[in-house]
């Protein structure tokens, strides 16, 4: 199947308000990871929410593996909200037991799925907890663990670092990148641009309710500007940088030329000239925009 999820023109009005959804076109591939992002009420929750079926759509389409969305595709879905909520007195153990009954699970080697899971988090030792006691990233740590029940096509996970230490970052994205090897689809809602550039295939940035950019981060970024570093500048070596980009600035020998200022012979015949010039060169080389520049490009504010 070519597209895990799919949404065709998908729009979402709500009453007295401004339109959550309006016209969103994504294709997220089977066993891709995708990141999809944006700024504070973009869009982003309601169009997870119309992917699980709990609202649907004012017109448009959507389509989960090739069918549209109903409570019985549910299983086939990992789920990690924003804001997880969980009693207080069950422990990481019961809560997956619990999990797996009310998502119909009936698997002999349950109990061993389960120790797995809280293994995979590193939860072991409290598995037997309750999670009244746990820390916000514990709490993370287990709800992760029970959107991995069942071995899911697809996992949609919403701000899945939040309340993680930087060694708990790293083993989500452990755990994200050993999902895709599986085969399954990971459908990333996140704010931390850093880790979604890390781990995703593709992303879809999403702004007032609609889809401004989509695409690989080579598909997203335009050309690539050109970062020299030279050790004892001289003032015909930056005359001859400012010849080509007027606006190029000397930083204690590091010089930035930007990718309007440069053809295919010039940038091929700079190297050379600079060591004629006598320059050394510390440092060259194409500076690609990162996920945060592209973002910023395209919603025109910070997250």
């Amino acid at each position: 199947m070519e597209y895990a999820i799919e949404s065709r023109n998908l729009s979402k009005d709500y009453s007295r308000k401004k339109g959550a959804l309006a016209g969103v076109d994504i294709q997220v591939r089977s066993g891709e990871i995708f990141g999809f992002i944006g700024p504070n009420g973009a869009g982003k929750t309601t169009f997870v929410k119309t992917i699980l079926d709990f609202i649907r759509p004012t017109s448009g389409e959507i389509f989960i593996l090739g069918e549209p969305p109903a409570s019985n595709m549910r299983k086939k879905i990992g789920y990690l909200p924003e804001r997880i909520s969980i009693h207080s007195f069950l422990t990481p153990r019961e809560f997956l037991k619990f999990q797996a009954k009310l998502s119909g699970m009936k698997d002999k080697n349950l109990s061993q799925k389960i120790d797995l899971c809280l293994e995979r988090v590193k939860m072991t030792e409290a598995a037997n907890r309750q999670i009244g006691s746990f820390s916000k990233g514990m709490m993370q740590r287990v709800g992760i663990a029970q959107s991995l029940l069942g071995e899911p096509d697809i996992l949609i996970y919403d701000e899945p670092n939040s309340g993680l230490d930087p060694v708990g970052i790293q083993d989500v994205r452990k755990i994200i990148l050993d999902e895709k090897k599986r085969g399954a689809t990971v459908f990333l809602n996140s704010h931390q641009l850093l880790e979604v550039e890390k781990t995703c295939d593709r992303v879809a940035i999403l702004n007032e309710g609609r889809v401004v950019a989509q695409g690989s981060k080579s598909e997203l970024t335009g050309e690539s500007a050109l970062e020299i570093e030279i050790d004892r500048v001289t003032d015909s070596i930056s005359s001859y940088l400012r010849s080509i980009d007027s606006n190029c600035t000397d930083m204690t020998g590091r010089f930035t030329l930007s990718p309007g200022s440069l053809d295919e012979e010039s940038e091929r015949i700079i190297p050379q000239k600079l060591v004629e010039m006598g320059a050394r060169i510390v440092h060259y080389s194409k500076k690609q925009e990162s996920l945060e520049e592209i973002f910023q490009k395209a919603v025109g504010k910070k997250i």
